[in-house]
């Protein structure tokens, strides 16, 4: 009885090990890997990565005809590029905080207080459309100064 066991287990492996080989689905398998390592790079920041990992699915994409991983990757480009920028206009507008900064403090300390506000306000329209100001601290800190000066010098 465990001799036929063992023959009847031998058997199965033997038949898994010969499964037919799909290359659809071998392409599809791969893609799929592609895609979990392109969406851990992105999660991590590392966009150089998740776009070369992404380049490589829609070449095997192209190759083996799945139309939709092709626009799901094209549409995953478009999320990067999109990130990438942001994260340039935030290192643009930390610099440019900085120096509004500095101009705002030597109009405060003239007793410039609505100068200072003006300066505050024409820099918030100009980067508004570009990148959440909210996300970036200097600005908040920046604002609340700004409002208490106008309160303690009773500017509106």
């Amino acid at each position: 009885m465990k001799r036929k066991e063992k023959e009847r287990k031998k058997g199965t492996e033997q038949r898994q090990q010969k499964t037919i080989k799909n290359p659809r689905l071998e392409a599809l398998s791969e893609i799929m890997e592609l895609i979990n390592s392109a969406n851990d790079s992105y999660m991590k920041m590392d966009y150089d990565k998740a776009i070369n990992y992404s380049e490589k699915v829609i070449r095997l994409a192209i190759k083996s005809n799945f139309e939709q991983h092709i626009e799901e990757q094209q549409q995953f480009l478009i999320n990067i590029a999109e990130k990438v920028q942001e994260k340039y206009f935030a290192s643009e507008i930390r610099e440019a905080v900085k120096e509004i900064e500095k101009i705002y403090n030597i109009l405060i300390e003239a007793k410039q207080i609505s100068q200072a506000h003006e300066i505050l306000e024409t820099f918030k329209r100009h980067y508004q459309d570009k990148i959440d100001l909210d996300s970036i601290p200097l600005i908040k800190e920046l604002e609340m100064k700004d409002r208490r000066e106008r309160i303690k010098n009773k500017v509106e």
